[in-house]
């Protein structure tokens, strides 16, 4: 986006280093920076609260980091279970979807943003490449392991299982295990078999 482009506004707090990104900001105004930073301050409280292992872990209220969440701005179904320091990408909330009964163990990151690196070359500043966007959607009754990493872009099916310390950078298919970095499928979870006629 050229600079004529760009508000006077996004000029000015671009040079104060404190919003960066032309496309998602460009057009911002004044009254713009101040809702954000409104927006900003709640979602920061709430993160504040949500991640911390104190209080919230010692009294187990497993409903309260879903409902911090929602208040955040994120897509938060019913009986989901968020660990603590559990990280949202707090400046884009809204395009994360997580779906009944899904279960976020400790540590684990859900990133709906990240740097464009298609045109980088040798000798280019970083802190200029563009941000590409995208949703991460949890899907009905899947398992995050601990530490894992979710990229942007990425669904996680109904019921699969993600390994402790993976990072998730393409989807998991639903009722598979995947593990590792990257996060490959390695087993297909099996159908219930009824065994009645073994009892």
């Amino acid at each position: 986006m050229e600079n004529q482009k760009l508000t006077l506004t996004f000029r000015l707090f671009r040079a104060l280093g404190i919003i960066h990104d032309p496309v998602k900001y460009g057009q911002i105004s004044i009254w713009g920076i101040f809702c954000h930073a409104l927006k900003t301050i709640k979602i920061g409280f709430c993160f504040w609260i949500a991640y911390s292992p104190g209080i919230l872990h010692t009294f187990r209220f497993n409903n309260f980091r879903p409902w911090l969440w929602r208040r955040m701005g994120c897509h938060v179904g019913k009986g989901v279970c968020i660990g603590h320091s559990v990280a949202t990408d707090v400046g884009n909330t809204d395009l994360i979807h997580i779906e009944d009964n899904v279960i976020l163990t400790n540590h684990c990151v859900l990133l709906c943003h990240r740097r464009d690196m298609k045109g980088y070359r040798k000798g280019d500043d970083g802190t200029k490449l563009p941000y590409i966007y995208a949703p991460v959607t949890l899907k009905r009754g899947c398992q995050i392991g601990m530490g894992s990493i979710v990229m942007p872009g990425v669904t996680v099916g109904e019921g699969a299982i993600v390994g402790a310390h993976s990072v998730v950078t393409k989807d998991v298919p639903a009722w598979t295990i995947a593990v590792g970095n990257p996060c490959k499928v390695i087993k297909e979870i099996p159908e219930r078999v009824n065994d009645e006629s073994n009892a």
